[in-house]
């Protein structure tokens, strides 16, 4: 038999961090659970473990036993969120845990809404050749609607060394920060702050087509903001300071071939980026730097995102 589950009615009290640690029994990767076993919050937290939901195989629908498979279905579920928490107890001993039916991005955005959760945790596509793809599928769509930040973990490091984040000023990206400050990482960490000058035009057009004038001017605007962006990652990233070696740089191009290759060029351990709640009309240019990052990173992914911001819904 599942477990009650208490929802908090408001923030709940005294946990620094409320997680929603969502599982896929079915999945063949439980790399969320021993990566929150290994380099969750240092401090006392709040955690709910909920099962994504699989639907019943459309061969099924009008059979009269169906509700043997879906109790299979049911209890394997269970039982994988039970071995989560028994794993996890002695870190937080208040964990709870739901049973979700239904659309799995429908029931686990929901879920994150009900229990106030300030980081959602889930499997995901290990870069090339994920680890499922209905799981993969969730992930993706957590990274666009969620209203809170999300850890997509397709592979557990064995130490968190380096660190990549990408920072474009907004407050999604200090909320990344300020989540990634209650993780436990190596002692000697280092992460680089890479501040991103997005040219996506130098893609499709060549500096010998403009005007002398106009590349010149486009370069000094690039530039400048380039000098800003280094000053505003030298503030941001200060809360770390201490904890690990820090190193600032900015690039001008697109931001996710950027980001991509800083991680792979550093074997980065965990890649961490803000991603800005931006009206549907807007939403689809930083919504592919998203997905492509979870398409083509190897490591886990933190993308941040401030409760408030106006995050698209579906």
């Amino acid at each position: 038999m599942w477990p009650a589950v208490c929802i908090p009615s408001s923030a709940v009290g005294g946990a620094s961090l409320r997680i929603l640690l969502c599982l896929d029994a079915f999945a063949g990767s439980e790399a969320p659970v021993p990566w929150l076993e290994r380099f969750g919050p240092m401090e006392p937290s709040a955690v709910c473990i909920v099962p994504i939901p699989r639907p019943r195989p459309a061969a099924l629908v009008a059979y009269p036993g169906r509700q043997v498979f879906d109790d299979l279905i049911d209890e394997r579920s269970r039982r994988a969120c039970e071995a989560a928490r028994a794993r996890l107890l002695d870190r937080w001993p208040d964990i709870q845990i739901e049973r979700l039916d239904g659309d799995a991005v429908e029931q686990l955005l929901r879920a994150a809404e009900r229990w106030q959760a300030e980081l959602v945790v889930l499997g995901g596509p290990a870069g090339r050749g994920g680890v499922s793809p209905a799981l993969g599928s969730v992930a993706r769509m957590a990274a666009r609607y969620l209203e809170c930040s999300a850890l997509v973990v397709s592979r557990v490091p064995a130490a968190i060394r380096q660190i990549v984040f990408g920072m474009d000023g907004s407050p999604a990206a200090r909320e990344a920060l300020r989540v990634l400050a209650r993780c436990r990482f190596d002692p000697a960490a280092h992460l680089l702050a890479l501040g991103v000058v997005d040219a996506w035009w130098r893609d499709v057009i060549s500096e010998d087509d403009l005007p002398p004038g106009l590349a010149a001017q486009l370069a000094v605007a690039e530039e400048r903001e380039a000098r800003e962006r280094r000053a505003m990652l030298t503030r941001a990233t200060h809360i770390l300071a201490g904890r690990l070696s820090l190193e600032v740089e900015t690039a001008v191009g697109s931001p996710a071939d950027l980001l991509l290759k800083a991680a792979q060029q550093r074997a980065a351990d965990l890649l961490v980026i803000g991603h800005q709640g931006l009206e549907p009309v807007r939403r689809l240019p930083l919504g592919s730097v998203a997905e492509s990052l979870l398409s083509g990173a190897t490591c886990p992914i933190l993308i941040g995102r401030a409760r408030g911001e106006s995050a698209p819904r579906r």
